[in-house]
């Protein structure tokens, strides 16, 4: 109906196709150069329903896939590049060493924010 409530709430634009191109190239040339690349998945990966998108892309790259605490649940933990949870200083010296030096990270799905006492990603 128009005029209405709803028609005023919901505004939307369509995405521009040359931007979003230009982007995805731009994304993909930094990637394609990164050196020791970590994927790590968060909590609205859940939300997004994009469990399978996730897994296809760590595939697809070969990267190591790393989880966030909030994020267990959502990708098999059996699979050949899971590498275990990360949990700043409590993860295991194995996860946090391979996370923490990675030259790129590719984060989908986090709730990131930094604690006051430890300077640590949650």
């Amino acid at each position: 109906m128009p005029g209405s409530t709803c028609e005023k709430m919901v505004k939307y634009q369509l995405s521009n196709q040359l931007g979003l191109e230009a982007a995805v190239k731009a994304t993909a040339e930094f990637l394609n150069k990164a050196v020791k690349p970590v994927i790590v998945d968060g909590r609205k990966l859940r939300v997004g329903k994009a469990q399978q998108a996730f897994v296809d892309l760590a595939d697809a790259c070969c990267y190591l896939i790393d989880i966030m605490a909030s994020g267990k649940g959502l990708v098999p933990l059996h699979h050949p590049h899971f590498i275990g949870t990360y949990r700043g200083a409590i993860s295991t010296s194995f996860c946090r060493e391979i996370v923490e030096s990675a030259g790129t990270y590719v984060f989908v799905g986090p709730s990131l924010m930094i604690t006051a006492q430890s300077d640590t990603l949650c």
